[in-house]
């Protein structure tokens, strides 16, 4: 009983100790392991949770650059090269591409080119608003030697929608036709050059704050540039580009550019001729070019109906020096003698038929020019490159009235029986590009700058010009695209 007795005690008295053991101290000992599997557990979450945004950050950036899209997620129509080379040249002569150029009366395949219709958008560009601001993507080859100091522009890069032609840049110039003929009916006249204005407005809106930009109008005559150089697309430049757009071909008296104060200080593609040899031409599409040349831009993006002038090699020294040594045959001198005094008595013959038309035909004069007043009032007119305004009015009873006769050109001096040229040898279209790049290459190469890309958009374009606009382009790590229809 004894025995029994304290063996209870001694159950009673582990079960004391059992219970005195499981209180503060067991309670510390239980707590500390809980925190230790806090803590791994805790870590374990916070490696996943590192591992899954590392994974996604990394596949995010290295997803390749989306084409540029529409409003509607539509990619955009682009022709010519698709992106500029990994590695740029310092010098970009290709002589050996001659040989594989299309033939020149070779037309270019609209229904490749056509970006919009009358009254109607093409659905993959949207000429209502400003195209979207484009993701930065990673750098390519070629954007990091934009990025070496002294070959880019430190500004921040745009990319801009024109017209369908998408193109970067930091330093970005757009060049606008306003000669005579892109107020041609066929183009929508005064109406349809605004929605070029309006167009181009919206894309120098989209450009960012630090992107530098300038815009050079060019005619017959010369051309004007918004600004000496270029300058940062700020709120206020930006309203100050709109006002200056704004001036162009307003009618078919207020057109053409407006001060000419353009002068290139950089070395010309040659002597500008016309196809009678004069210098006056239809356009100064170089001068468009060369202001951008000058003003180092990396990006140029170009509008226009193709027009190209006519250069020359410029061959003005060698051709004096010939002509001490030419001299006029007494055949065409005699020749020239009796064309002039033929034509001096076929024009006094006009003057006399001229003011009898004009004594006949008085009143019916008068009520055409009345006509003709009307359709100035109304906006209407067809400019024809190089003449007057043609208003087709027509008066009953009205005849044309009499045409003066053409004056006799004067005979050429000659060396050995052969004319001497003033000019040279004139540029054809490949020559011309060549001519281009050569001048842009050596004024880029003095800066240690990167050449720049060629955008053009030919606005209803014929086959030639158009063939001429395209090659500029891809020729020029640039896109080209065909307006087939006014713009609304």
């Amino acid at each position: 009983m004894i025995t029994d007795s304290s063996e209870r005690e001694t159950k009673v008295t582990k079960k004391k100790e059992k219970a005195s053991a499981g209180g503060i101290g067991g309670f510390f000992r239980n707590y500390k392991s809980l925190a230790a599997k806090s803590v791994v557990v805790a870590v374990l979450v916070h490696l996943l949770l590192l591992v899954g945004f590392g994974g996604y950050t990394i596949f995010k950036g290295s997803a390749p650059r989306m084409p540029f899209t529409s409003e509607n997620g539509v990619p955009a129509e682009e022709m010519g090269s698709e992106a500029p080379p990994t590695e740029v040249p310092e010098k970009m002569d290709e002589p050996q591409l001659d040989s594989a150029e299309m033939p020149s009366d070779q037309p270019a395949l609209e229904a490749d080119t056509v970006i919009a219709v009358s009254g109607i958008v093409s659905p993959s560009m949207s000429f209502t608003a400003a195209p979207p601001a484009m993701p930065t993507a990673p750098a390519s080859g070629a954007e990091k030697l934009m990025a070496k100091p002294g070959t880019r522009g430190v500004g921040k890069p745009s990319t801009v929608n024109f017209f369908g032609a998408k193109g970067e840049g930091t330093n970005v110039y757009f060049v606008m036709d306003v000669s005579d003929s892109m107020l041609e009916s066929e183009r929508g006249g005064v109406a349809g050059f605004s929605a070029v204005k309006n167009n181009l407005n919206q894309m120098i809106r989209s450009l960012d704050e630090g992107t530098r930009f300038n815009i050079v109008a060019y005619g017959a005559s010369g051309a004007d540039i918004f600004q000496s150089t270029s300058v940062p697309a700020t709120a206020e430049m930006k309203k100050q580009a709109e006002t200056f757009i704004a001036q162009y071909n307003l009618s078919s008296e207020k057109k053409g550019t407006r001060e000419n104060n353009y002068h290139p200080k950089i070395q010309e593609f040659g002597i500008i001729k016309n196809d009678k040899g004069t210098d006056k031409i239809t356009t100064r599409l170089d001068l468009g070019l060369l202001a951008s040349f000058e003003g180092l831009a990396d990006t140029i993006f170009l509008i226009s109906d193709g027009k190209a002038p006519v250069i020359a090699v410029d061959n003005r020294e060698e051709a004096k020096e010939a002509m001490k040594e030419a001299e006029i045959s007494e055949e065409d001198r005699t020749k020239y003698q009796k064309e002039i005094a033929a034509w001096k008595e076929e024009y006094e013959k006009y003057t006399e038929d001229l003011k009898a038309y004009r004594t006949k035909y008085k009143d019916l004069l008068t009520e055409k020019e009345k006509k003709i007043t009307e359709a100035k009032a109304k906006g209407q007119g067809k400019v024809v490159e190089g003449k007057n305004v043609t208003y087709g009015v027509k008066v009953p009873g009205l005849p044309p009235a009499p045409k003066a006769p053409d004056q006799p050109k004067a005979p050429t001096a000659k060396v050995g029986g052969k004319v001497v040229s003033s000019a040279g040898q004139e540029y054809d279209g490949t020559g011309l590009i060549r001519r281009i790049k050569e001048v842009y290459n050596q004024e880029y190469k003095k800066k240690d700058a990167l050449t720049p890309s060629i955008h053009t958009v030919g606005y209803m374009s014929k086959p030639n010009e158009t063939k001429f606009l395209q090659d500029l382009a891809s020729k020029n790590n640039g896109k080209f695209i065909r307006i087939s229809a006014p713009l609304k």
